[in-house]
């Protein structure tokens, strides 16, 4: 089901046109900012407890593209809200009332075309899910085509989330299967035009322990899936410069500095089917953190199950990290 920001009552900037600039880089963010936990007042992911630090690191950072997961309506019309240089289009799940977003930056991109598919046999039925997955949820990407008014170039951005580490024994044959569709669709959809694409793949490229810090395995299956075929390449590999690359960006709410591990289960891609080329210049995996208030009740999520309403904590703005590419396209 697509849901947009502009049915929702928001303020529209009014659109400047920017000077042209064909060598001009796109900075784009991938962010799961865990949407589930936004309104439950004893969660430390309540939404109010953590919405002024991930303005403030979107502002801060002043990206062109975002894509986000697990996102709620309420999270994201807060963000555009307060930065008003954004639009958002998403795609929603029934099964988490979360949505998977794209937010543009209305003054360098026009909106041409957008869609949305589902990871199940029948993609094109809203909120249809793999018959595989006993939890049965209806995982999406929303995708977008977009002209940059500074360059010139028409592209994609594909944003999704793949299915996780649930009981479910079939999680890596259902990853594997998200994929293969992704690129299916990332090559009917986009053609050789240029791709990118943001998410929470929920696949790494190695596995390192949480405990131990020793490497466990090679590249998960989905990760390997997504990188198979020639057609999606990380960023991280392709970066001219690299900050924080074997910082993992999935450490957990508490778990702040550098971590003992590389499980990075969100990437940026590349579409390799494109016809025009293109340079990374950098790639980040953004490891800040904040002392915050708790808006809540008390909380019960250890350790913070003493922490009452006004008391401070230290923790990240969600249980993943953001991580970030800055690219030229170029026709």
């Amino acid at each position: 089901m697509l849901v947009t920001a502009a049915g929702l009552g928001l303020c529209s900037c009014k659109t400047v046109h920017p000077s042209t600039d064909p060598e001009a880089p796109v900075k784009i963010l991938t962010y799961n900012i865990e949407g589930p936990s936004a309104t439950n007042a004893k969660s430390i992911g309540y939404w109010p407890n953590r919405k002024d630090h991930v303005i403030s690191l979107i502002d801060k950072g002043d990206y062109d593209l975002i894509g986000t997961q697990e996102t709620s309506r309420e999270m994201l019309n807060d963000i555009v809200t307060a930065l008003p240089e954004y639009k958002w289009i998403g795609a929603f799940r029934t099964t988490s009332a979360s949505v998977n977003a794209i937010v543009y930056r209305t003054e360098r991109f026009e909106l041409l075309e957008n869609g949305h598919f589902y990871y199940s046999p029948t993609p094109e039925v809203d909120n249809s899910y793999d018959p595989d997955d006993t939890d049965k949820k209806d995982l999406n990407c929303i995708w977008a085509k977009l002209k940059d008014k500074k360059t010139g170039v028409v592209f994609y951005h594909f944003d999704t989330h793949l299915h996780a580490h649930y009981t479910n024994a079939m999680r890596d044959t259902l990853r594997c299967r998200d994929a293969r569709l992704l690129k299916q669709k990332i090559s009917s959809i986009a053609g050789n035009a240029h791709v990118l694409c943001t998410g929470d793949f929920n696949c790494s490229e190695a596995f390192y322990s949480n405990t131990t810090g020793k490497l466990v395995s090679e590249a998960q299956p989905g990760y390997v899936e997504l990188t198979k075929g020639g057609i999606l390449i990380d960023t991280r590999r392709l970066a001219k410069v690299k900050i924080n690359e074997k910082e993992g960006s999935l450490p957990g709410w508490l778990v702040t500095g550098t971590t003992s591990h590389d499980r990075k289960y969100d990437h940026v891609f590349v579409s390799a089917l494109a016809s025009g080329t293109y340079d990374v210049i950098r790639y980040e995996v953004i490891t800040e953190s904040a002392e915050m208030t708790h808006h809540g009740n008390t909380t019960t999520t250890n350790p913070l199950k003493n922490i009452s309403n006004g008391d401070t904590f230290t923790a990240n703005f969600s249980d993943h990290r953001p991580v970030t590419a800055t690219i030229i396209l170029r026709p």
